[in-house]
């Protein structure tokens, strides 16, 4: 093989498997009553698809029929056209010549024979020759087979075969001469010839050739062209494909061709028919073996009902000792149980009473801190009402101060508006009365003014001095007050601070107390003396308890050890009791069951004495072993003869003739064999021949080179007995006869013996049965010789002293046993009871040890606590002195606070009041300058001017008035009365809001001088105005807040009172004498305390309650174990207290229980199947014909009331199976060969229905064909196997079924018949499948999109006829591949090529694209196509590499088929072509 390019090998230098056709040739036949003829016609195909074209009725047919005859010879293609046929009187054939040129694949290739001729030859009959002819359409015809085999084209290859000499025909016998003398004379060719149509047959299927291929293709070929016709018609459903086509037309001829042996079914069927009368009697007998079967089936069920009651009583023993430490256990628990639930009773009261003394007590504690907060709210709400009514006095003090400046200002305007509206009316008024100015009035008013200002400035500066003063102190004042507040906030910050780390560590160790209070459920740290005192006695007391437990566990082990150490002892004394009971009893009951079988082996070997027996029985045995011996000889003898019968020799050469054939071989170099080794390989005819002419031969020896022993003086001397040894020339056997001396007599068989296979078949056969007799007694006496040797150890056995006194040992020994068993028993008792109690003593010393600890670690968290409150106490009045600090700082910084507003109260007043009387001052002196001055008088009469009576505002207002008349212009009295009008309304409105004030205009007109307060002041003021108003209301809200919160906490109080006087009873309230923190401290640690006591309450609750269904349930069931013991009467002296919980005691007392009751309803039960059983059996037994042993079940069978009875009843029923089993193994002993026979026969036939499917699934794997570029599996074949475990007794009773159906016909012909269909592969292999009519078989069916292809069921692959067609043509294929598998021992993966032949297949699908994949898919599996086709499209014959055109021409009166055009693709070199330019000649007929 090559690689190309891309790397993959090249698909068509593959091994192929099959070869293919090259040339034909077909001579000397004429058809058609002589009118038609095929003289000596040639084609060539040289492996290549091939179509040749021929007219109807121009003989392609016959031509079909002649080339079939190489591969299927005799055959016909359908019943109007058998080969014999061109015999037919008139017809003008003689000898007639068929030959098909073969191109080998490499693996066929030997000796580098490339090329195989196949040649039919035929002739008619002799003796319908000589007799005459009858019938006028056929003659019956003799006919032999030939092969060459050659290396190149040759004058002996298929064209230049000489089959005619001049004008003359070779003749029958002519032609088989020449091919026997061919093979001899030409060394560069192979010839072989066949008579017989198996022998060719299996030849020619050794390169490829398979007659299962062929007959397909004949069948095909019957009609014309319709692959889809053959198998429609033939092979309809899937159950015919696989019986018909699979196993019957391909397998079973598989079979015969690989094995070399026809006519399987003919030989078991005379098999089956021989051995028939046999099976009836084994049927016979089995039905008997049955019977006895069915008989112990019946005693065995009886049998195993009594020991379901012997194991349901032996139960029952067990569930009474069980019942009795179930007693024992029950008493002792109720006796300890009275004790626990009154522990349990007053744990569970203890817990409960301290629950509720903690319960009370953190009920007072609640109320006694809410009295302690009700007292201290009621302090806080005094102190608020006290911060109310002073907040309240502030505020009205403030606001009346507020409301008293706020006037003075608006005051102070209203007087400046009301002095210029007086002066603007005065002005006014003068203007309208037309009253001027006068200088002197001027004068003198100024002169008044004059004086009044002096006075008034000398008042006005004291004032200014006195009240700078005043201002310069109120500034010190309110300095100081700011500093000292200053001071105050600072101090009151350090005291926060000191407050903070107190209390932090106050609530550090209160947390830690709490925590361990927590842990030890104490309340109230007050009480920790007390509790620490407790815990004290508490330890004390667990610390005697352990002291006193310390001695009761050490005198317990002290006990235990003792009582187990005697255990041992008594353990070791009561097993070696033990095992010297059972030897004595196995010995005693060995010596009382040796009477009745020594009886039986006395009787047995006809023995009187039992001293004799041993003799006798040795004897038998010596005489078995020289019977075996014997008889092993003679089988060796007989196995040296078949292995002759195997090579096909009649009998083993002779050990002279083995000597002379050594001699020639060694010596002389050549080639020597055994007479009848040599006969063997011949045709029958030529082995007749020979014979005829050499009777001797036979016993002879054959050597070529025999010229070369005649000068050889040492033959002489050859060793050869006492017999005589011929040598024949074995390369002129054929010529003429070599007759021995005369004086020599040779004693031999008759020469007829040696002619015929089936005499060498028969003999081996009466071999093979003489050795598998002899191998049969061998086995029958070696089973004697086992039974004789187990007889004689029996028998020796017996006489051993030892057994004489078994019986008195046992007896002795039992006794001993069952005292030294009491004796176990009462110390296991003794040491589960001190091992109970030690275990208890154990556990409660375990559970001291960790109460101990608890109470030490108790107290030890008690000693922290007093430690943790001695450190807390100091920090506690650390924190109230700072609280009581921090409180006094807040009352020092309110009151300067209000020291701060007053004094700048003052300044801002003083201030204002020093501008006022500054500003006064200047406006005396800006007004005297501006106005008065200039008319002040400067003459001497001043001085006793008129002092006028008016006020300083008046004066001012007239003389105002009198200036602004001397004016130059006079003003304009609109102007001055809308300036009035707006004085008037600023005027009234500022009245309004003073009086809103409450404040009058004529109030402060009476109080002197006024001075302004400023804005600034006014600010301050309302800032702190609207800083007491928000403490009023925070003071109001919280005053509130605290009336309801103390309200309702009053009546909490007095709830929480009521409900602890309804709960604990009247005067149960007493108020601790405890803080508030240590109130909340103890109620926050109360209800972790609380839950830990509810907890402790409800384990102990729970555990009383636990115990208590427990202990009462115990009580009960102790109560119903009682009641069942006095009732049945049980023995419970035994009974043993079993160590367990409660819970798994509560189980055992239960189950103890049930299982007594079921015990006893189930003895109940088996004791009425029993009877039942019994009435049944005896009833079948009747039934059966068994009247004794039905009598015997009636009468002999009771139903057991005690254990020991149900054991003797056991004992009588297995001797009556023993019975039974005794007369079954006589009749099974009676059938053993029928039954080796039938098992043999069953065999054969499971061997070839599992030979069958074997190869039936290797069909979808040798099925794969080549479609496009995908190797696809065409075939998928399903079948529906019976189970492996099932197909031998389905074999069994088919072939039972056969023997039946035989026995109705009593024609030996038709039973033969019968059998011989029944025995049929496909009738086998239906016995190993479920339903042949399931079988799933589906076609691949390749459509144009790849991807639509599917498999379809055998039925359904059908589509349009061109279609359907394609798709039988792939099946066919795929069945050839199959085929040639099956033969094959080449790799699978092998290419397998093959040739078919179709005639005419495009007469349904004419169209290339039908053809199209199909042509593809058939040169891709490597399929040569031969088709005989008539007007085929150009498209088809173009896909051919080889197109004949044949026509007929006239030759000497016929018309004679010629090659009229021929056109070919193929390499010229290979095929040395010449142009055909000739017309085929015929000969005379001979």
């Amino acid at each position: 093989m090559r690689n190309t390019e891309d790397g993959c090998i090249s698909c068509l230098e593959v091994k192929k498997r099959m070869p293919s056709i090259n040339r034909i040739r077909v001579n000397n036949v004429k058809y058609n009553f002589g009118t038609q003829q095929y003289d000596d016609f040639t084609m060539r195909m040289y492996g290549k698809n091939t179509l040749y074209d021929l007219a109807n009725g121009g003989g392609k047919s016959i031509l079909m029929l002649l080339l079939l005859q190489n591969l299927i010879p005799n055959c016909t293609l359908d019943e109007k056209q058998p080969v014999e046929k061109l015999f037919r009187a008139g017809g003008g054939n003689t000898v007639i010549h068929s030959l098909i040129e073969w191109k080998l694949d490499e693996a066929d290739i030997r000796d580098g024979y490339r090329y195989m001729t196949t040649g039919f030859c035929a002739r008619k009959a002799k003796d319908a020759a000589d007799a005459g002819e009858i019938q006028k359409d056929t003659a019956s015809i003799e006919y032999f087979n030939y092969c060459i085999f050659y290396r190149e084209y040759n004058k002996n290859d298929i064209v230049n075969l000489p089959l005619s000499e001049g004008n003359e025909r070779i003749t029958f016998n002519g032609l088989k001469t020449y091919l026997k003398d061919l093979g001899h004379r030409d060394m560069s060719l192979e010839v072989r010839v066949f008579d017989k149509k198996g022998e060719y047959q299996r030849f020619i299927s050794g390169y490829g050739l398979h007659e299962s291929h062929w007959e397909i293709i004949r069948g095909i070929n019957k009609t014309e062209g319709h692959v889809r016709t053959y198998f429609e018609t033939n092979y309809r459903t899937t159950r015919k494909v696989v019986e018909d086509l699979l196993i019957e037309e391909i397998i079973e001829k598989a079979f015969a061709t690989k094995t070399g042996r026809n006519g399987e079914e003919d030989t078991m069927a005379e098999t089956l028919l021989d051995i028939k009368d046999k099976l009836n009697v084994l049927a016979q007998r089995k039905r008997d073996i049955a019977n006895y079967d069915h008989q112990i089936e019946l005693i065995n069920v009886l049998e195993g009902k009594v020991n379901s009651c012997i194991g349901l009583y032996e139960d029952n023993d067990r569930i009474c000792k069980g019942l009795a430490d179930v007693y024992a256990t029950g008493r002792a628990c109720t006796q300890e149980g009275d004790t626990r639930m009154e522990e349990l009773a007053k744990a569970k009261a203890d817990a409960g009473q301290q629950m509720e003394q903690q319960n009370k007590r953190l009920a007072n504690l609640r109320v006694t801190r809410d009295y302690l907060r009700l007292e201290d709210m009621s302090r806080k709400m005094d102190d608020t009402s006290r911060q109310i009514d002073d907040n309240e006095r502030k505020l009205a003090e403030l606001k009346s101060q507020i409301g008293y400046k706020e006037s003075v200002n608006d005051y102070l305007i209203y007087r400046e508006n009301r002095r210029q509206y007086d002066e603007n009316r005065l002005i006014v008024d003068n203007i309208r009365n037309n009253i001027g100015s006068s200088g002197e009035k001027m004068a003198l008013y100024s002169y008044n003014r004059h004086i009044r200002d002096e006075k008034r400035l000398s008042e006005l500066m004291g004032a200014r001095q006195e009240t700078q003063t005043s201002y310069d102190h109120a500034i010190e004042e309110a300095e100081y007050c700011r500093k000292v507040m200053r001071e105050a906030e600072i101090a009151q910050a350090v005291a926060e601070n000191n407050i903070s780390d107190a209390t932090a560590k106050i609530d550090e160790i209160s947390s830690r107390i709490s925590e361990l209070a927590a842990s030890v459920n104490l309340l109230v740290v007050g009480d920790v003396k007390d509790m620490m005192d407790k815990a004290q006695e508490e330890t004390d007391r667990i610390l005697a308890e352990m002291t006193e437990l310390e001695i009761a566990i050490a005198d317990g082990r002290t006990r235990l050890y003792d009582d187990r150490y005697r255990l041992t002892t008594v353990q070791a004394e009561y097993d070696a009791l033990e095992r010297n009971y059972e030897d004595a009893r196995l010995d005693a009951e060995a010596y009382r069951q040796s009477g009745s079988q020594l009886d039986s082996i006395m009787a047995v070997y006809s023995v009187d004495d039992p001293q004799d027996i041993t003799g006798v029985i040795n004897d038998r045995i010596k005489g078995t072993i020289t019977e075996t011996i014997k008889r092993q000889q003679e089988i060796d003898r007989l196995t040296k003869l078949a292995k002759c019968y195997e090579d096909g020799r009649p009998f083993p050469p002779s050990e002279g003739a083995e000597t002379v054939i050594n001699y020639i071989s060694t010596r002389h170099g050549l080639m020597a064999m055994h007479g009848a080794d040599y006969l063997s390989a011949l045709p029958d005819d030529t082995k007749a021949e020979i014979l005829q002419a050499n009777p001797y031969l036979p016993y002879s020896v054959v050597t070529k080179g025999f010229d070369s022993l005649e000068d050889d003086i040492n033959l002489g001397s050859i060793d050869t007995g006492s017999e005589c040894v011929m040598v024949y020339d074995m390369d002129k056997l054929l010529d003429s006869a070599i007759v021995p001396a005369e004086n020599m007599l040779i004693i031999g068989r008759d020469r007829k013996y040696f002619m015929s296979k089936d005499s060498v078949e028969d003999a081996r056969k009466a071999n093979a049965d003489k050795i598998a007799s002899l191998t049969e007694e061998i086995s029958l006496i070696n089973e004697k010789l086992a039974t004789y040797q187990e007889d004689l150890a029996f028998v020796t056995r017996l006489v051993d002293a030892r057994y004489t006194g078994a019986e008195d040992r046992e007896r002795e020994l039992n006794q001993a046993l069952l005292d030294k068993k009491d004796e176990l028993e009462t110390l296991k008792t003794s040491i589960r009871a001190t091992e109970v109690e030690l275990k208890n003593n154990t556990e409660k010393y375990g559970d001291l040890q960790q109460r101990q600890q608890r109470a030490t670690d108790r107290r030890q968290t008690f000693v922290m606590i007093e430690q943790l409150s001695d450190l807390a106490r100091p920090e506690e009045q650390r924190l109230a002195e700072y609280r009581q600090r921090k409180s006094e700082l807040a009352d020092k910084l309110s009151g300067m606070q209000s020291d701060v507003l007053k004094w700048s109260t003052t300044v801002g007043e003083t201030e204002a009041k020093l501008a006022g009387i500054t500003r006064n001052i200047e406006d005396i002196q800006y007004k005297w300058t501006e106005y008065f001055e200039p008319y002040l008088p400067k003459n001497e009469n001043v001085e006793s001017a008129e002092i006028l009576d008016i006020s300083d505002e008046q004066l001012e207002q007239e003389f105002m008035a009198m200036l602004a008349i001397s004016k130059e212009h006079a003003p304009d009295l609109e102007d001055k009365k809308k300036l009035m009008d707006a004085l008037k309304k600023s005027m009234d409105r500022i009245q309004k809001t003073i009086e809103k004030r409450g404040f009058d205009i004529a109030q402060f007109d009476g109080e002197g001088e006024l001075y302004p307060t400023s804005e600034n002041n006014l600010r301050e003021m309302d800032d702190e105005l609207a800083r007491l108003t928000l403490i009023a209301a925070s003071l109001m809200q919280q005053q509130k807040a605290d009336q309801k919160a103390y309200s309702k906490l009053e009546g909490s109080i007095e709830y929480a009172i009521e409900n602890i006087n309804r709960t604990y009873g009247n005067d149960s309230y007493v108020r601790e004498d405890i803080s508030v923190a240590d109130a909340d401290t103890a109620i926050a640690n109360g209800d972790v305390v609380l839950a830990d006591m509810n907890r402790i309450f409800k384990e102990a609750e729970k555990a009383y309650s636990d115990y208590y269904k427990q202990y009462g349930f115990m009580v009960d069931l102790y109560k119903d174990v009682k009641r069942i013991v006095d009732t049945n009467d049980i023995d419970v002296s035994g009974g043993n207290v079993l160590d367990e919980d409660m819970d798994t005691l509560r189980q055992l007392f239960e189950t103890s229980l049930m299982k007594y009751d079921r015990s006893m309803k189930a003895l109940d039960r088996a004791k009425n199947e029993i009877m039942r059983f019994k009435g049944q059996t005896a009833d079948t037994l009747v039934e059966m014909g068994v009247f004794e042993m039905a009598n015997t079940i009636r009468q002999d069978v009771q139903v057991p009331d005690t254990y020991s009875q149900a054991k003797e009843l056991l004992a009588n029923l297995l001797q009556i199976i023993e019975f039974i089993k005794l007369e079954k193994e006589r009749v099974e002993k009676g059938i053993e060969d029928m039954v080796a026979i039938k098992e043999n026969f069953e065999n054969q036939c499971v061997q070839r229905c599992m030979d069958v499917k074997t190869e039936l699934e290797k069909l979808p794997k040798l099925s794969r064909i080549t479609v496009g570029d995908d190797v696809i599996k065409m075939v998928d074949l399903t079948i529906p196997y019976v189970k492996d475990e099932f197909v031998k007794q389905r074999m069994s009773d088919y072939i039972d079924d056969i023997v039946k159906g035989a026995d109705v016909y009593e024609d030996e012909r038709k039973r033969i018949k019968y059998i011989r269909e029944c025995l049929g592969l496909k009738k086998l292999f239906g016995v190993m499948v479920t339903d042949m009519n399931s079988i799933k078989l589906n076609l691949y069916k390749r459509e144009r999109i790849k991807e639509q292809s599917r498999y379809l069921r055998y039925e359904e692959a059908v589509g349009s006829t061109g279609q359907s067609q394609g798709i039988y043509i792939q099946f066919l294929v795929a069945v050839i591949n199959y085929i040639a598998g099956m033969y094959s021992l080449a790799p699978e993966e092998s290419v397998q090529s093959k040739t078919i032949f179709i005639d005419n297949p495009f007469g349904a699908a004419k169209d290339i694209y039908i053809w199209e994949p199909i042509f593809a898919m058939l040169a891709a599996n490597h399929v040569q196509l031969i088709v005989p086709a008539r007007g085929a499209t150009p498209a088809i014959t173009g896909r051919f590499d080889v197109n004949y055109i044949l026509g007929q021409q006239m030759v000497g009166g016929k018309q004679q088929t010629v090659v009229v055009d021929y056109t070919s693709k193929t390499d010229q070199e290979e095929l040395e072509y010449q142009e055909l330019s000739y017309e085929q000649a015929t000969f005379d007929f001979i």
